[in-house]
């Protein structure tokens, strides 16, 4: 549709913000991008069902790259050793020679920055069986923290830039943050008990790469589910993880 009331000070105004589009940031005056424009998590199946890196994801990844974003966040990467199909990890060291080279090639053919985003997900199987965040026992819910922290500064030795934790999308760490969350131990029954899985692993992954190296999070804005968490959750949710010092958050539904 035609906006007849366009007019010049409209111009003026979108093309300042292109060009603000295209100048460069800093993310908490640890990170300088060459623009504003960030590539989100897109799942490329890949990677080998080992969950190695393949030449073939270099070269998609190369794409994004030199097509100009600024940073580019990597599909999910997996902190823990379970099937996971074409999926990449970070649950073990011999998975870093292989991130270093997607890294080493992405900062040698582009000006681009690149992070992986890093996830914790639970058993589902063919049968329909889908695990519930009530179903992990403490022991199994202490261990997630360690898991992102030891994946955390995993990702840091490979040459990645920056750390985003995926607590979106109804994976593990959503799952927990959401008011489907029916845990009657600390780690349920209110906000605050939901959220502590949360400040568990930002404060350990924090530990582990340092303040001087960006660490990120996605959340849900939304989740779009009856009694499941919407604005007035996800306020308090995000407010939380930056007082932990989170330098950026992304928001998703």
């Amino acid at each position: 549709m035609i906006n007849n009331n366009f007019n010049v000070t409209d111009q003026i105004n979108i093309g300042r913000r292109k060009m603000l589009l295209f100048e460069p940031f800093e993310i908490g005056y640890k990170l300088e991008l060459a623009n504003r424009i960030v590539m989100p998590p897109v799942v490329t199946r890949l990677a080998t069902v080992e969950g190695k890196v393949t030449e073939e994801l270099i070269q998609r990844y190369l794409l994004y790259a030199q097509g100009g974003a600024g940073l580019v966040i990597t599909e999910a990467v997996s902190v823990k050793e379970q099937k996971s199909g074409q999926l990449l990890r970070l649950n073990h060291d011999e998975f870093v020679p292989g991130l270093k080279e997607l890294t080493d090639r992405v900062h040698s053919e582009s000006d681009a920055k690149i992070a992986p985003q890093i996830i914790h997900f639970l058993k589902i199987a063919r049968s329909g069986y889908r695990q519930k965040v009530e179903d992990l026992t403490l022991e199994e819910v202490k261990e997630i923290p360690l898991l992102f922290a030891a994946a955390a500064a995993r990702a840091r030795e490979a040459g990645f830039d920056a750390v985003e934790l995926h607590f979106a999308h109804a994976y593990t760490m959503s799952s927990f943050l959401s008011r489907h969350n029916h845990r009657k131990d600390e780690y349920g029954r209110n906000l605050k008990g939901r959220l502590r899985l949360a400040e568990d692993v930002v404060i350990a992954s924090r530990r582990a790469v340092g303040d001087d190296f960006v660490l990120g999070a996605r959340i849900n804005g939304d989740e779009f589910t009856l009694g499941g968490n919407a604005l007035n959750q996800s306020r308090p949710i995000a407010s939380r993880l930056a007082e932990l010092g989170l330098d950026y958050i992304s928001v998703s539904a």
